[in-house]
């Protein structure tokens, strides 16, 4: 740790400011959590159970020895009795009193030690505990994909993203809602995540559930810096790929698994992330190691159809990766960002956007991309596309009409909904520019 890491870990133990939320704002979060739950009814309650039996049974074959139930409750308990160093991690100084009482919030509007334990500790489990000592007969579909552009001719960044998942694990979702404010980036702020993990990985070595969205970091106000930090409490979050930026529109690539991580910075002004796979050298390499243990585990050789899937999401995030750079090349605009995260003029697994697509005949579980927005985040021309899927009905999420909705102030523009218009059906091919010398708006 460098000196500047010193001095903000002295100055926080100076002000105590090192966590952004009090213990009554975290019980009633717990709280709020406990009573959706409640509100839902015993029916829904017992569908979220049964859902978290059968996807680990089918992720994870020897689990179907397990009381899993029991597991998970028995897992959540380890966690919240074990050690947390505070003179390793000083600035979770009050920690253990904000996860205890967001747990009494939850409790006290549904007292049941089942459901606390799966909504605080079900990413964790699968994460910590099967990923780590059981091995699955098939990888998780990769969901979610996210992208980014600081300059564009829109005269503001832009967020691209397609949420992906099981669409029988969803009724419906909410429609967006327009008239947002200009994003602010005075902090280093994470811009989507998607899920990455790989099987056989490592186990922590700490335990105790520190929630990282608790603790204030605004005064790292450097990636490298503030990639540091991150590094240091490497057990606490993760896996996954995700996208950070900073207060000058910078930004890095983050690969994380349980507990190693990779980072691409970009000097390009644009950044991609999808699941399922790790461009890092160092991170592509562990997950190979780890993929070739898996197959060893159960028997596999290592061209077995797994190898095949995990082949096809490293083709897919560089096919991600390139699109974004030609669109950033180009001078990125909210139609071209639309056509990257609607792509689907390859076929799977090399297109962006999944429609329920398997990777061999004998796949359990399918994703579809169920959310996809673009978004113009700040300036004049502050927009968004949106589309939401009806997860009742297997359409693919590209031939159904998006919201378009502006930002706070701005009305809408007959250009811009005529400009759509002439578009066709999005995610088929990139859309017509200038050249690549017009300057950015």
């Amino acid at each position: 740790m460098n000196f500047l890491f010193f001095l903000i870990v002295a100055n926080r133990l100076a002000t105590n400011r090192y966590l952004n939320i009090s213990t009554e704002q975290a019980y009633a979060s717990g709280a709020e959590a406990g009573e959706n739950i409640r509100k839902g009814g015993a029916e829904a309650a017992e569908r979220r159970c049964q859902q978290f039996v059968n996807w680990t049974n089918i992720q994870y074959p020897p689990s179907q020895a397990l009381d899993l139930f029991d597991e998970i409750i028995k897992f959540d308990r380890m966690r919240m009795a074990a050690d947390l160093d505070l003179t390793r991690f000083p600035e979770c100084r009050g920690m253990r009193q904000l996860v205890e009482a967001a747990r009494r919030g939850f409790a006290d509007r549904y007292d049941n030690p089942l459901m606390l334990a799966l909504h605080f500790n079900i990413h964790w489990f699968h994460s910590r505990v099967m990923n780590v000592s059981y091995v699955g007969r098939a990888p998780e579909p990769p969901k979610c994909t996210d992208f980014w552009f600081a300059e564009t001719r829109e005269g503001g960044p832009i967020h691209g993203s397609n949420r992906d998942d099981i669409r029988e694990h969803y009724l419906s979702f909410p429609e967006p809602v327009g008239g947002q404010p200009p994003k602010k980036f005075d902090r280093i702020t994470k811009i989507g995540g998607v899920s990455s993990a790989v099987l056989c990985d490592e186990a922590p070595t700490e335990w105790f559930p520190v929630n990282m969205a608790w603790l204030d970091l605004r005064d790292l106000d450097t990636l490298p810096e503030y990639m540091k930090f991150m590094e240091h409490y490497r057990d606490f979050w993760g896996p996954g790929n995700s996208i950070y930026v900073d207060k000058h529109l910078n930004s890095v690539s983050v690969e994380k698994a349980n507990r190693r991580m990779g980072l691409r910075y970009h000097n390009n002004g644009c950044s991609a992330i999808t699941a399922g796979a790790y461009l890092t050298p160092e991170m592509a390499a562990f997950k190979r190691d780890r993929d070739l243990a898996s197959f060893k585990a159960r028997g596999l050789p290592s061209d077995c159809t797994d190898a095949l899937y995990w082949a096809g999401c490293e083709r897919r995030y560089k096919r991600l990766i390139k699109l974004v750079e030609a669109e950033n090349a180009r001078g990125a605009t909210l139609l071209g960002a639309a056509n990257i995260a609607l792509d689907h003029a390859v076929p799977f697994p090399d297109r962006i956007c999944i429609a329920g697509e398997k990777s061999h005949p004998d796949e359990a579980l399918q994703n579809w991309s169920l959310q996809t927005f673009a978004a113009v985040l700040s300036g004049p021309n502050q927009r968004c596309l949106h589309w939401n899927m009806d997860p009742t009905k297997p359409i693919p999420i590209y031939k159904l009409t998006p919201w378009y909705l502006t930002g706070k102030d701005i009305p809408m523009r007959q250009e811009w909904l005529n400009e759509l218009k002439l578009a066709g059906e999005l995610g088929t091919s990139q859309p017509l520019h200038e050249p690549a010398s017009t300057k950015l708006k």
